[in-house]
């Protein structure tokens, strides 16, 4: 489908996390099915790759597209992957 979902308990001193992660890819056509995932998020993961510096520069973009949609309270944490990649281009 283009989407991946991954649940996974996490445990923290004496409490049970409920990790429920969705990987929508940046791809556009899902952009729509995005402030469903954001309704009751605790934090937020958005990813960019450092080797394409255009995906680092799309970064605010999509902050703004989630800005109002994202629970007042949760998190952004912001990543850049493909670390690995960097000198194999």
């Amino acid at each position: 489908m283009g989407i991946d979902f991954l649940t996974k308990n996490v445990f923290l001193e004496d409490k049970t996390i409920r990790l429920i992660m969705w990987d929508t890819a940046g791809s556009e056509r899902f952009k729509s099915l995005i402030p469903t995932y954001l309704k009751n998020a605790h934090a937020l993961i958005l990813t960019f790759d450092i080797t394409n510096k255009a995906s680092f520069l799309s970064l605010p973009n999509w902050l703004k597209e989630i800005e109002d949609k994202l629970p007042e309270n949760a998190y952004i944490i912001v990543v850049g992957n493909k670390l690995d990649m960097e000198n194999k281009r």
